[in-house]
C-alpha cells in the first residue's frame, strides 16, 4: 500500500501526452483572419457594450465595437471590427471589417471583409476579397473588385453613402478669391465710396 505522506507523481509529465506536439516545431500557420484579429487587438479603441452612439463616425486607429452605433463609419486605412454584442446601422469604410455581430448598411473594405458565423449582416459589401463563414447570416449583393482603377471608381461612388442624414450638410469653404476679398483691409475712402457705388447701383 502506498504511503499517503510520499510525495505524488507529477500529473503533467503523465498526462501532457493530450497536450505534445501543440508547440513542437511551432505552430500551424494560421489563416489570415486570424492574424488580422492578433494585429487589431494591439492598437485599437473598443467602444463598449453600453455606448449608443449616433452620427458621424470617423477614425485615425483601429476600432473594435460592442455598442450600438446609427449614422456612417469611417476609418480609412484602419482596421474595423464590430463583436458579437456589436449593432450597427451604418454605411462603414475601412481597410478590413471583420463582422461578429450585426451590421445593417453599405460596406467598403480596401482589402477584406469578413462575416464570422455569428454575424448577422443586410446589406452591400464592396471589397477585393469577401468571406462568409460557415453559419454566417447575409442578406445583400457582394463585389469583389479585381483592379485598381475598379476600387477607384468604387470609392467614388461610395463616398456619397458615407452622409449622414439626419446630419445638416457640410457647408463648402469659401474659395480663395471670395477669402481674400473679405479680409481684405479698406485702403482708402475712395475704394469705400467705389463699394457704396456699387452696392445702390
Amino acid at each position: 500500500m502506498a504511503n499517503p505522506l510520499d510525495p505524488k507523481p507529477d500529473a503533467n509529465l503523465d498526462s501532457n501526452s493530450f497536450l505534445s506536439g501543440m508547440n513542437e516545431g511551432g505552430a500551424a500557420e494560421r489563416p489570415f483572419a486570424d492574424k488580422l484579429d492578433a494585429s487589431m487587438a494591439k492598437d485599437r479603441s473598443v467602444i463598449g457594450k453600453n455606448i449608443k452612439f449616433r452620427g458621424e463616425l470617423i477614425g485615425t486607429e483601429d476600432l473594435h465595437i460592442e455598442g450600438t452605433i446609427e449614422g456612417t463609419v469611417i476609418m480609412e486605412g484602419h482596421d474595423l471590427s464590430i463583436g458579437r454584442e456589436g449593432e450597427i446601422n451604418a454605411n462603414i469604410h475601412a481597410q478590413n471589417i471583420v463582422i461578429n455581430g450585426t451590421l445593417t448598411g453599405d460596406a467598403l473594405a480596401d482589402e477584406l471583409i469578413e462575416i464570422r458565423n455569428t454575424a448577422v449582416v443586410k446589406g452591400n459589401l464592396i471589397a477585393p476579397r469577401i468571406q462568409l463563414d460557415d453559419g454566417g447570416k447575409f442578406r445583400g449583393s457582394m463585389d469583389m473588385v479585381d483592379t485598381d482603377d475598379e476600387m477607384k471608381a468604387r470609392h467614388s461612388e461610395f463616398k456619397d453613402k458615407l452622409v449622414h442624414p439626419n446630419l445638416p450638410p457640410k457647408e463648402a469653404a469659401p474659395s480663395a478669391a471670395a477669402a481674400k476679398k473679405s479680409f481684405a483691409p479698406k485702403d482708402s475712402a475712395k475704394d469705400q465710396a467705389k463699394e457704396a457705388e456699387l452696392a445702390d447701383s
